[in-house]
């Protein structure tokens, strides 16, 4: 068996306990991915050189999904508070047991981990695909032998699956996020919270297993029975998926399988309101949280007046609209809606949105049936 690294790592900051997001597709012996397949992995941090002695160990087991990617949150078991990230030579070996016994697929040595964790004490980032490290005031610097260099340069040079035109702030930082499906989203620092900075658009959740889709209205209707997890497309249009993301149910939102990727969550009310809070309160933070333009003047996707949106937060939130229980598809352009994984009752749930003629952040509890936008934050 091989190993083909996609993420090797991505450090959390000032935040505990300190953990190293990781992910990567088993390949078994002819190089085809592993779909489905129970893995025991093993993870340890050599000092000095690549056989050198273990300072950090742990054993996780893991299940491949349906592209034989798996992804795991090192440091989950077994704290890293104790390994010296200021030592300059620290390598990381992978073995991997499939019921024979473990079987080594390689070491590499660890280039942004240990600088970013050592320096948490000051404002250094990672960014998620692992090739630019960034210190103090935002700066960006490549971390070479891991991947193609992404030196971020006016929030334009981060990657995204679904980027289009007029909607994240050009003045600001973006981060990235890739998803269980190779989706990449651009990611925005909002205070102490990291968000995502577009709408969602997986069709399956993190383990790999496949969110429900192509309900008639009848199934639709009836998840509030089966608490069935679902999607859809606005309008049953797989265009319109990029830039405006899916609609997903809410049950979709809180399946034990989870929606978001390793190390971020659905938020919760109490994440909204954090959020509205550092922007200035439910009252006007939308005006900061809202892309800006208008669809009248080809400069944007909300209709107008988009009342005194500046996105200066970087949220870029955008009017995908929404689709009620019985089929029916409304409000792109006017309103953008975003679930909360906050119960209200046992038919509701609160939900958060942004108007095309308020400043407002909204917060209201709706039919758990309906399909809305989802945005993620990180753990």
């Amino acid at each position: 068996m091989n190993i083909a690294f996609l993420v090797c790592s991505a450090c959390t900051i000032a935040q505990a306990p300190l953990s190293i997001p990781y992910q990567a597709i088993a390949r078994d012996a002819a190089g085809l991915p592993l779909p489905s397949a129970l893995i025991d992995a093993r993870f340890s941090i050599h000092s000095e050189q690549t056989a050198g002695p273990i300072i950090w160990q742990e054993l996780q087991q893991v299940t491949t999904n349906a592209l034989g990617l798996f992804t795991v949150q090192l440091g989950s078991v077994e704290s890293l508070s104790a390994v010296n990230w200021s030592e300059s030579q620290l390598y990381m070996q992978v073995e991997i047991d499939l019921g024979s016994g473990f079987v080594d697929v390689g070491t590499q040595r660890l280039l942004s981990v240990p600088y970013a964790l050592h320096a948490r004490s000051i404002d250094v980032r990672v960014s998620t695909s692992g090739d630019s490290l960034f210190i103090g005031n935002g700066s960006g610097i490549i971390v070479p032998g891991i991947s193609q260099a992404n030196v971020p340069d006016n929030g334009n040079s981060a990657l995204h699956t679904c980027g289009v035109d007029n909607v994240h702030n050009v003045s600001q930082q973006y981060g990235q996020l890739t998803d269980q499906e190779g989706n990449v989203y651009k990611t925005i620092l909002i205070g102490s919270q990291e968000w995502m900075a577009e709408n969602l658009i997986t069709e399956t959740y993190r383990n790999g297993e496949a969110i429900s889709s192509n309900l008639t209205i009848e199934q639709w209707d009836n998840t509030n029975m089966t608490q069935l997890g679902a999607f859809d497309n606005y309008n049953g249009d797989m265009s319109l998926a990029c830039p405006y993301g899916k609609l997903y149910n809410w049950y979709a939102c809180t399946d034990e399988r989870n929606l978001c990727p390793v190390g971020w969550h659905v938020p919760s009310l109490e994440d909204w309101q954090a959020l509205a809070l550092q922007l200035g309160g439910l009252e006007i933070a939308g005006a900061v949280l809202k892309s800006t333009g208008t669809i009248e003047g080809a400069n944007g996707l909300w209709l107008e007046p988009n009342q005194d949106a500046t996105n200066a937060s970087g949220f870029s939130g955008i009017p995908a609209g929404f689709r009620n229980d019985f089929g029916v598809y409304d409000y792109m352009g006017y309103i953008g809606y975003w679930w909360t994984s906050s119960e209200y009752n046992i038919g509701n749930a609160w939900y958060v949105d942004l108007n095309y003629f308020e400043t407002a952040l909204g917060v209201y509890d709706y039919s758990k049936q309906y399909g809305f936008s989802v945005r993620c934050v990180r753990d």
